[in-house]
């Protein structure tokens, strides 16, 4: 991941619903752990087929991961075990892009599939553009992008 990107975990609806609560704490030193809302979905890769008409398929460096986009930019990933299995769901935005349209069709996507989209601390987003720029723009990522790019601290992408 670069610093350039913000990372969201996706988690089907259901298994949100029922064990958010319980799970939420699988929030560690390590991140988000996704695995338990997955096996109680029991959802197989095919599911995000689709994702092919929003963000070209691409070579993985892992044969267990279904790589859409561009690992260094905007990029959505399917995590999935031996027998293709769903583990994780994830996907980066790279702010330093006019991500936007990207962005929104995901969004689209995940409504349209009854997704749930994590940010980076575990909390659930409502699913409007909006509120994903706000928590983009306002990350360390983007301050620290800003810093290091000598840009006065202004909480927005690179223009």
């Amino acid at each position: 991941m670069g610093l350039w990107q913000y990372t969201f975990q996706i988690l089907s609806k259901d298994s949100c619903d029922k064990l958010y609560n319980v799970y939420n704490s699988a929030f560690n030193d390590m991140g988000f752990d996704s695995e338990p809302f997955w096996q109680y979905t029991l959802s197989e890769k095919s599911y995000f087929n689709e994702m092919d008409n929003i963000l070209q398929r691409r070579k993985s460096w892992s044969k267990n991961i279904d790589l859409y986009g561009d690992q260094e930019s905007n990029c959505f990933e399917i995590l999935y075990n031996e027998v293709g299995i769903i583990q994780s769901v994830s996907f980066r935005i790279d702010f330093r892009t006019n991500f936007e349209s990207t962005l929104n069709k995901i969004i689209n996507f995940c409504m349209d599939k009854s997704l749930v989209i994590l940010d980076e601390n575990s909390n659930k987003v409502p699913l409007y553009l909006l509120h994903f720029e706000e928590i983009i723009y306002k990350s360390s990522q983007v301050k620290k992008y800003n810093i290091l790019a000598g840009k006065k601290d202004e909480g927005f992408r690179d223009t």
